[in-house]
């Protein structure tokens, strides 16, 4: 990953120099006060470009667990969704059975069949055949 900027340029960068070489700033006269404002600011530098170093790593590592949590939560609700459509298919089965239960006993039944309410979509398929009579 790319480091972050140093920020704006400043008088006396040059971006042809390498980190420590700056052009202009230092004077002719040989006194160490402007080399060791270069050697703070390069201590700045290293101490930012590391902190940005770790603080990467920790963002690297939080993405990774966070897709590895959501790989898990999509592989648990992907089982969650095949048991429930195999719960649902068993449900339709025991509906079937049911229906086809009741309309056996329809015929036989002592109850009167125009006080029991079927569901409109639920046609009975022996009282159909007895009306067609």
């Amino acid at each position: 990953m790319p480091l972050m900027e140093d920020g704006p340029a400043r008088p006396g960068d040059d971006p042809g120099c390498g980190p420590g070489e700056r052009g202009g700033l230092e004077s002719s006269n040989g006194d160490g006060d402007s080399s060791e404002r270069l050697d703070e600011e390069e201590e700045r530098r290293k101490r930012r470009r590391e902190k940005n170093k770790v603080a990467a790593a920790r963002c690297r590592n939080k993405k990774k667990e966070r897709t590895e949590f959501l790989q898990r939560e999509s592989e648990r609700l992907e089982l969650m969704n095949a048991e429930l459509k195999t719960q649902i298919e068993e449900l339709k089965q025991e509906r079937q059975q049911l229906i086809l239960m009741l309309n056996r006993h329809r015929p036989t039944c002592i109850v009167r069949t125009d006080s029991v309410k079927t569901p409109d979509s639920e046609g009975n398929p022996l009282l159909e055949q007895l009306e067609k009579k």
